[in-house]
């Protein structure tokens, strides 16, 4: 694949670890997965040493998906869901189609599509090798619950940011099969794979339970507003301090923004864009970091620089404790417990020093008009946006042109229509694959 930018850092390598790590002083379950030997036969990975080795390709692969960039080869879903949605705008021709919600099949960066099969089909294999050749016990046990939570997280993005109706394999290599699923299918999948993981979770390891409760939760109410009071029960003991981080690498699997955005400045951050994006640059909100200083884009606009990430190895939040009293702030508005969905947001607010509580706004559009806005700022830059914005409008019956941005495009023409995106191109060449079923919210 050629590479999408200029670059004045020396080559990268193509060696590097993949460790996982539990850090038990903060709660806190890293992911350093940064090498993808996408090319391990299944022959290789039948050892104990085999299968380790799949599951470092297993989560390498997923730290792309979710937020990486292989060696300067593409974007993940946290660019992709940035772009489509308020939270960044482009600076380099070629990927206006995106920013200006007209999604080309054809184009970059919608290559990120190929990502999604190869990290659900690498997780799927290395959970099976584990089971078969990892050494019994906790430590397996623990590895394997977090793999098959990986791949319902897999499922859950997939519908959160992609049209209904997308082609989804087995990961059986002696039969080797796809069917095409909706975004509700998507989800139902997504539980029985949280499910699944919770069984194989020892009792004992509170960190990855934690991480498939949140990630069941965030699944939960996507699926309606009917499964908002079992969501907020899965996460009501997932502490404030807890967060699931997927780390990165200098050399190989880097941090997405770090590369496109502070790197090169190829992406920028937004303010109020299309009249209707969030105010990230004014509202001088500290949870929004960066540089005020404009830059000079790739195509030459100018370009507001993120700071929140600001190494190639700078960790992505993909679950955490903040994320679970969001998901409690919502479920008490919805059964209109006011108090109590103040409450919830304030005992978030609260774990910083620098922002003040929050008050009743007064009516209940204006209250989930605080909720989102609260969660666009703790979740900024983590691939939660668009899923957000796609349920304003499937479930608060909200327009999509008073969601997403919308009008005149600041770089010529007007936003499309699009909410979500669609496979690349090249997934054409499966036969049982024709378009997507639907591009609704």
């Amino acid at each position: 694949m050629n590479r999408m930018h200029l670059r004045t850092r020396a080559g990268r390598t193509l060696t590097a670890l993949a460790v996982s790590a539990l850090l038990a002083a903060c709660s806190r379950d890293e992911l350093l997965a940064v090498n993808t030997p996408d090319q391990i036969t299944p022959e290789a990975a039948a050892s104990p040493t085999g299968a380790a080795a799949l599951r470092v390709s297993a989560l390498g692969n997923f730290a792309n998906l979710y937020s990486g960039d292989n060696a300067g080869g593409g974007v993940g879903l946290n660019i992709m869901s940035g772009l489509l949605t308020d939270e960044m705008t482009s600076h380099r021709g070629g990927t206006e189609h995106v920013d200006s919600r007209g999604v080309n099949e054809n184009t970059f960066p919608s290559t990120v599509w190929s990502l999604v099969g190869t990290a659900q089909t690498q997780l799927i294999r290395a959970r099976k090798a584990l089971a078969q050749y990892g050494t019994p016990g906790a430590t397996t046990n623990t590895q394997m619950a977090v793999l098959q939570a990986l791949e319902a997280y897999v499922y859950t993005l997939t519908a959160e940011h992609y049209c209904n109706g997308v082609p989804i394999g087995n990961a059986d290599d002696a039969d080797p099969q796809t069917v095409n699923l909706t975004n509700a299918q998507l989800y139902t999948r997504a539980i029985a794979s949280f499910d699944s993981a919770l069984g194989l979770a020892p009792a004992s390891d509170a960190s990855t339970r934690n991480l498939i409760a949140i990630g069941k939760a965030r699944t939960l109410m996507n699926q309606g507003t009917t499964q908002y009071a079992a969501a907020a029960a899965l996460v009501a003991n997932v502490p404030n301090t807890y967060t699931y981080m997927v780390q990165h690498s200098k050399t190989t699997i880097i941090n997405d923004v770090f590369d496109w955005m502070v790197a090169t400045p190829n992406f920028g951050v937004v303010n109020r864009e299309g009249g209707t994006g969030l105010d990230y640059l004014s509202a001088n909100d500290p949870r929004i970091s960066f540089d005020p200083a404009p830059k000079a884009g790739q195509d030459g606009s100018p370009q507001i620089r993120p700071t929140k990430y600001l190494l190639g190895d700078s960790p992505v939040e993909l679950a955490g404790g903040i994320e679970a009293r969001l998901i409690q702030a919502e479920a008490a508005l919805a059964a209109n417990n006011v108090n109590a969905f103040l409450g919830f947001l304030n005992g978030a607010r609260a774990t910083r020093t620098d922002l003040t509580p929050l008050t009743d706004p007064g009516t209940q559009a204006a209250r989930v008009d605080m909720l989102f806005r609260e969660r666009a700022f703790w979740t900024w830059l983590t691939a939660h946006r668009i899923g957000d914005m796609r349920r304003l409008i499937r479930q608060y019956g909200r327009n999509a042109e008073t969601v997403f941005p919308t009008g005149a495009y600041f770089k010529g023409g007007q936003y499309g229509t699009d909410v979500n995106l669609i496979p690349s191109n090249a997934e054409r060449n499966n036969a049982g694959f024709t378009g997507c079923a639907d591009r609704n919210a």
